[in-house]
């Protein structure tokens, strides 16, 4: 994609929004108090017509340098709701679905008109949605503050991504309204090798529950790492530990598996 200028990969982009080129895979989320599948992370891919099968690293950070990333995020929330509301309807009741949101879709007036308008033709309830929000979307933006304040209202849960990694993290939990504190992978990878990653996560699960804020960790890999993050009291997980992200059909073949039944490392 670097060969492309701007304008060029700008156009791509719309073509591929317009072409259908676009879909979303998930990652499930574990509870670790209902030892059930209690949610998904929404994933964006791109079936790139002569680059194949493109990852978000490979696209989103050049889509947010253009006004392209509005549409393409309004596309991957509606296509979110739509398909977790279709799954709730075929027996995944209350599953729970987190949507990354960039800072130029929060900086549009009427992105939160946008979510609520999503919400209401797809009928996915407002706490089914997640919206996630990195801390460098919010650095010296008011503004979205208020948005983030005003989609709160609307029932919508805030998730503080990537928590842990930033100066100002803890800042923020003083300003908006966040429901759930987001672990980054970073500090899971060396959780049973490096005292200070795990005593990191250990404070930062005890800051949430004092606060009364859910938690989750990404990047769960090992069954020593879940059984860390349990041993920490951690609400919930997600990771290649339990499965990489999976299209549509075939996530909701997955939860339905284990919707009555145990989940099992084979």
């Amino acid at each position: 994609m670097n060969k492309l200028t701007k304008s060029e990969f700008e156009l791509a982009l719309l073509r591929g929004i317009k072409r259908g080129e676009f879909i979303l895979y998930y990652q499930p989320q574990f509870s670790l108090f209902t030892e059930k599948f209690a949610g998904v992370e929404a994933l964006v891919r791109w079936h790139h017509p002569e680059k194949g099968l493109l990852m978000p690293a490979e696209f989103i950070p050049l889509a947010e340098e253009t006004s392209v990333i509005a549409q393409l995020g309004r596309w991957a929330l509606a296509a979110a709701c739509r398909e977790v509301r279709q799954w709730q309807g075929e027996g995944l009741s209350d599953l729970h679905v987190a949507v990354n949101v960039s800072a130029y879709e929060l900086q549009q007036e009427d992105y939160v008109e946008t979510v609520n308008a999503i919400l209401t033709e797809t009928g996915l309830p407002p706490h089914c949605l997640e919206i996630e929000i990195s801390e460098n979307v919010l650095i010296n933006n008011r503004g979205m503050v208020d948005r983030i304040k005003a989609l709160k209202q609307l029932g919508v849960q805030i998730v503080l991504d990537d928590f842990g990694t930033g100066f100002s993290s803890i800042h923020y939990l003083k300003s908006i309204p966040v429901d759930k504190l987001k672990i980054d992978q970073s500090f899971i990878q060396h959780i049973n090798t490096n005292p200070n990653d795990a005593a990191i996560v250990r404070a930062l699960i005890a800051l949430a529950r004092a606060m009364y804020l859910q938690v989750v960790a990404e990047g769960v890999e090992s069954l020593k790492q879940l059984q860390a993050l349990t041993h920490h009291s951690c609400g919930e997980v997600q990771g290649y530990y339990f499965s990489e992200p999976l299209p549509q059909d075939e996530m909701q073949s997955f939860l339905l598996k284990y919707k009555d039944a145990a989940f099992i490392k084979h």
